[in-house]
């Protein structure tokens, strides 16, 4: 029963390393199609979301064996519940992507309207935080969660600039505004990227620690509205 369990508990592991690989893939190609105008690789990345929504199904089935045959507690119990909730965010990441692949076949088909200086940029850092949050995630490795918590701020640093360059951009350029709007909405998919890594960085914390990590932008809100109530 102990081998089993094991067994299950490592091939459990195993599934969700391969999703979390899928993931990274799946918003690495989208982005590169986007900057190289490939409408064939826009078009074969956004079918291959359809693979990761089938691998969150197939873990989903294996983390509820492992609660129902073995009832696992502590340390394991918060691993599996780990991994269920982070599962729900590699396949929005994978959403977000498929998202970008539609503007990326839009965009290769109207003449270019900026340059792709910062989108690189931004899309290591989220790879990065995707990276990171799941090796955190497998070792347990609490300081390496909160380094991706932390670059969330530079992700959202990136949002900003880009908004409002491209805002700016709207508006000189009212010719080419449905192009400019899309690609606001790719700095936004990439935006909601990290905060996918983010919330996969703070389970890490919780399988580690058992303390819940939630909704950090919320409560550092809440802190600033009580700091100014108090003054």
């Amino acid at each position: 029963m102990i081998e089993r369990y094991i067994e299950d508990l490592d091939s459990l592991k195993k599934n969700f390393i391969e999703m979390a690989d899928m993931s990274k893939k799946i918003i690495n190609d989208a982005v590169e199609a986007l900057m190289k105008r490939d409408k064939e690789k826009a078009k074969t990345t956004y079918e291959f979301d359809r693979l990761i929504d089938l691998k969150e199904i197939e873990i989903e089935e294996r983390c509820v064996r492992v609660l129902a045959l073995y009832s696992p507690e502590a340390t394991d119990l918060r691993l599996v519940v780990s991994i269920l909730k982070s599962i729900v965010d590699l396949e929005r990441v994978g959403d977000l992507a498929r998202d970008i692949c539609e503007t990326a076949i839009y965009l290769s088909e109207v003449p270019p309207v900026k340059p792709y200086v910062d989108l690189p940029r931004m899309l290591k850092i989220v790879s990065e935080m995707l990276k990171d949050s799941i090796m955190a995630l497998l070792r347990g490795d609490v300081e390496l969660a909160k380094e991706v918590i932390d670059k969330d701020d530079i992700v959202d640093s990136f949002y900003e600039r880009l908004f409002n360059e491209l805002t700016e951009l709207w508006k000189k350029e009212p010719q080419n505004s449905e192009a400019v709007v899309r690609l606001i909405l790719v700095v936004k998919s990439l935006e909601r990227v990290g905060d996918h890594a983010t919330n996969i960085a703070e389970y890490a914390i919780y399988y580690k620690t058992g303390n819940v990590v939630k909704h950090k932008k919320a409560q550092e809100y809440l802190k600033k509205i009580k700091e100014k109530d108090d003054k």
